[in-house]
């Protein structure tokens, strides 16, 4: 799998946006985006990228949750690819289909699984690729250092989830790959949310 991190328009607040391709562009890859960013200014990006002879440039959008940042690109994208969506909650005037839980989807060319994550948002989500240990999170907070605050029951939840996971690399939705020790950072952040108020 090939992973390109989309450029966003400097002048506009706006999340990382990833297109994943499959590593020999066959047919049957399914290009995909994860988060649109806050406007169009990836379409240029992706133009500028060899998706595949014969292929549509993006089959595929994944929304890891519906603030403004991440899906603001969503109408522009569709418009240009018409691509499938999919999302956890509903986005006003777009088709789309439900994330449900522990999914399988083919993502580029491999395996991805879906897993909703809950605590930035109530429709956050995270995607995981087994084969390549690679976790894009969206804004799920992976990381808190300072002990104390209160965290909702979801979200211990969440890093439960997350912390059994074999992470090499995190693509964040804002911010660069995390490669040092994924798993024990999120570890790390189970513990103090455990320690911490739950309401």
């Amino acid at each position: 799998m090939k992973i390109f991190r989309l450029k966003a328009n400097p002048l506009t607040y706006s999340c990382n946006s990833y297109l994943l391709l499959g590593d020999w562009n066959t047919l049957d890859d399914v290009n995909t985006i994860i988060d649109t960013g806050s406007d169009s200014s990836i379409i240029n990006e992706i133009e500028r990228i060899n998706t595949g002879l014969g292929k549509k440039p993006v089959d595929l959008v994944i929304l890891t949750h519906n603030h403004f940042d991440h899906i603001g690109g969503l109408k522009e994208v569709i418009s240009n690819y018409q691509p499938k969506v999919i999302a956890a909650a509903k986005i006003e005037n777009i088709e789309h289909k439900n994330v449900r839980h522990g999914e399988e989807i083919r993502l580029a060319d491999r395996w991805c699984t879906l897993y909703s994550t809950p605590g930035h948002s109530s429709d956050s989500i995270c995607i995981f690729s087994p084969a390549d240990g690679i976790l894009f999170s969206g804004d799920t907070t992976l990381q808190i250092n300072t002990p104390g605050g209160a965290f909702t029951r979801e979200y211990l939840e969440s890093l439960k989830l997350l912390s059994k996971l074999e992470i090499k690399t995190i693509y964040p939705g804002h911010g660069d790959p995390i490669t040092y020790k994924p798993v024990e950072m999120i570890r790390n952040t189970l513990k103090i949310v455990k320690d911490s108020q739950i309401i």
